[in-house]
């Protein structure tokens, strides 16, 4: 069937109407109950009864200012529910009325349907036979009458339909004058849901770039965590100011910027805490801008020999990973499992070793420190990154045990 003259699919209307009016009998009946109740309780609040003891107490003090939010929601709920029960009231009314019109458009649309003819102009040639066209004149002139009923039948049901709108449209308009001016989301309502937005799409980023970093490597994507990490740090701090996070979001957010594998730069005297204190600032030292910044212009170099476009893309690509991993596949592998290149690991391990000199070498703690730390985060860690690319991050060792993954 073809779609009323108005450009609406003809179909019964949804909805009980008894539902409908029982849920805004409830509403008001709720809207009222809870006016009492803050009446009740702004009382007991003001020390107007002759209540006293310790349990009272504590109640005043929970109960605090509740009763004023209490009324504003009653003296939402009360008035809305009659503009429901108004709604309820025309559903039951109009959705007769549509099913009878829908039924009467089928049964015309059926009888247009299946009667022979066309209801539009023929063209080609007439046929050769009289009878013939004068048959085919007939049934396309009944055709035409048959649909000029339907017309009818769907512009009955277009009037019914804008019955129900018009009472749609009034019980939308009044919900809206009773919560206009109610519910208002000030400057820093709408701050927090920027920042909790913000922060779901760090964590996506955050993702993207520990597997880039993982896979390519460099200062680059280092840069980039870093500042990821700092960011979500300060976010994390504002929403725990603000009461939209618990501390423990915090601690995780802190523990994400503190190089815990560096912890040994703290037995190196003043220099050592110096470096320590900018590693935890990663995304603030120069050398971290520079070594990007110089890996960027190579990357624009290559862009520019192979003549840019796609192809310069590919190249620039292929250049990233040749320049962060030297060794090749190795290097990715061992910064999957360790965190660290062939390279780092071998002057890693040359620096444990270094042990051997005796305890007095200033660098033999930091190194003991920094390969204990390596090889427990990075068999834990390998696990994580298992997992989450396996498509299973509910099972990550981190969110099973959450308490080593933050310490990690």
């Amino acid at each position: 069937m073809e779609q009323s003259p108005a450009g609406r699919t003809i179909k019964t209307l949804e909805g009980e109407a008894s539902t409908i009016k029982r849920r805004g009998r409830r509403i008001e009946s709720i809207g009222r109950q809870m006016i009492s109740s803050a009446d009740v309780l702004e009382q007991l609040v003001s020390e107007g009864d002759d209540q006293r003891g310790k349990a009272i107490e504590k109640i005043r003090e929970i109960v605090g200012d509740t009763h004023q939010e209490l009324r504003r929601a009653g003296r939402m709920y009360e008035p809305t529910g009659p503009v429901i029960l108004a709604y309820g009231q025309a559903v039951e009314d109009c959705k007769p009325r549509i099913r009878t019109a829908v039924d009467n458009a089928q049964e015309a649309w059926t009888r247009y349907a299946s009667a022979p003819g066309q209801r539009f102009e023929r063209f080609g040639p007439a046929p050769l036979v009289e009878e013939v066209a004068e048959q085919q004149a007939e049934d396309d002139q009944q055709k035409r009458e048959l649909y000029d009923d339907w017309l009818v039948e769907a512009r009955a049901f277009d009037r019914e339909y804008d019955t129900w709108e018009d009472a749609f449209d009034a019980a939308v308009d009044g919900i809206g004058e009773v919560l206009d001016g109610s519910i208002e989301d000030g400057f820093w309502d709408d701050l927090d849901g920027v920042v909790a937005v913000v922060l779901q799409v760090l964590s996506v980023v955050a993702i993207v770039v520990a597997i880039a970093g993982i896979i390519i490597g460099g200062p680059i994507f280092a840069l980039i965590g870093a500042v990821v990490g700092v960011a979500t740090l300060l976010l994390t701090a504002y929403q725990v100011l603000r009461q939209d996070a618990g501390a423990e979001k915090l601690i995780i957010a802190l523990i994400g910027v503190i190089p815990i594998g560096k912890i040994g730069l703290l037995f190196q005297g003043k220099p050592g805490l110096l470096s320590f204190g900018a590693e935890m600032v990663t995304a603030f030292r120069p050398s971290a801008w520079s070594a990007a910044a110089g890996q960027l212009r190579s990357l624009s170099s290559v862009m520019t020999l192979s003549g840019g476009g796609i192809r310069g893309l590919l190249n620039a690509g292929r250049g990233l990973y040749t320049m962060n991993n030297p060794v090749g596949f190795a290097d990715a592998m061992t910064r999957f499992m360790f965190g660290k290149n062939t390279t780092q690991l071998t002057n890693l391990a040359e620096s444990v070793a270094g042990s051997a000199n005796g305890w007095c070498n200033s660098t033999v703690l930091s190194a003991a420190w920094e390969g204990t730390y390596m090889m427990a985060s990075g068999a834990w860690g390998i696990g994580d990154k298992i997992a989450t690319w396996t498509g299973n991050p509910g099972r990550k060792p981190s969110s099973l045990f959450p308490w080593v993954g933050a310490v990690l």
